[in-house]
């Protein structure tokens, strides 16, 4: 087992890094991603026609799976998107379709959601699928996000919970190697943490497993599309990773491995 200790700004810059050399792969290796975007805009459809006037904030807008909804169902709404990932966000800008009417109420800018500080009662609605698990104190940043909606404005989430990956664990548990998958938030502890008024908040979960050829395939297809980030301070030597592959695979023989996301989808109406 490897130590590694990274700083919060190292930690920031390496999530950066990581999916800006994603963005070639990000499309096609992105399933889980994708299908959780297209639930949370079904989502936000039901919200379209009772948000106060005003911007909308997406963080974390990769290469646009959740923005191109956000366009066409918000069309008289002004879209502040956002990324940690310049390269992401470059992609997401440029292969957009955007009517011309729209072109003028869409800006992009290269930020760090956690770190963005508006105003009171800035936004409309903040909209953000498979990021916020990635922030450093997701639920002091929340709060602020929450504070930032006007009256009447929504605050709408999808993020892996903490029982993601439970495959992956089991096989760590049986090798007694440190299971190194980042930390995920615990959906019911991260409730009761925020600082919520009586606003009406609704989750959903749902379970996606996905199929891979073998163990190998599955930490690549994460590390490909930048999601392979290790934060953790134990990160598994080259011997015991090869040993965690095919110990994996030889439980799974002949069949695929199958790899378990248990997401989240928040809504909180203020």
């Amino acid at each position: 087992m490897v130590l590694i200790q990274l700083t919060k700004s190292e930690q920031k810059e390496k999530i950066a890094k990581n999916f800006s050399r994603g963005v070639i792969n990000y499309l096609s290796h992105s399933q889980v991603q994708k299908q959780c975007a297209e639930n949370l805009l079904k989502l936000s459809e039901k919200y379209a026609n009772s948000i106060p006037d005003g911007s909308i904030l997406e963080i974390g807008c990769g290469t646009g799976f959740v923005t191109q909804g956000l366009i066409q169902q918000f069309p008289n709404h002004y879209l502040d998107i956002i990324d940690i990932s310049e390269e992401m966000l470059n992609y997401c800008a440029n292969n957009l379709e955007i009517c011309e009417h729209q072109k003028n109420s869409i800006q992009f800018r290269q930020i760090d959601g956690e770190t963005i500080k508006p105003d009171n009662h800035t936004y409309s609605a903040i909209i953000s699928s498979f990021t916020v698990q990635w922030f450093d104190d997701i639920v002091n940043s929340l709060n602020r996000l929450i504070n930032s909606l006007k009256p009447q404005g929504c605050l709408l989430l999808a993020f892996p919970n903490d029982r993601s990956f439970p495959e992956w664990k089991k096989m760590c548990h049986q090798l007694n190697l440190p299971f190194t998958r980042n930390q995920l938030p615990n959906t019911i502890e991260l409730i009761q943490k925020l600082s919520i008024p009586p606003h009406k908040i609704y989750i959903y979960e749902e379970k996606i497993t996905i199929q891979y050829n073998n163990a190998a395939d599955f930490f690549r297809s994460l590390k490909i599309i930048g999601a392979g980030c290790n934060l953790k301070q134990e990160k598994l030597s080259t011997p015991q990773m090869k040993q965690l592959i095919s110990y994996w695979n030889n439980q799974c023989y002949p069949n695929q491995i199958e790899v378990t996301y248990d997401v989240n989808f928040l809504i909180i109406k203020v």
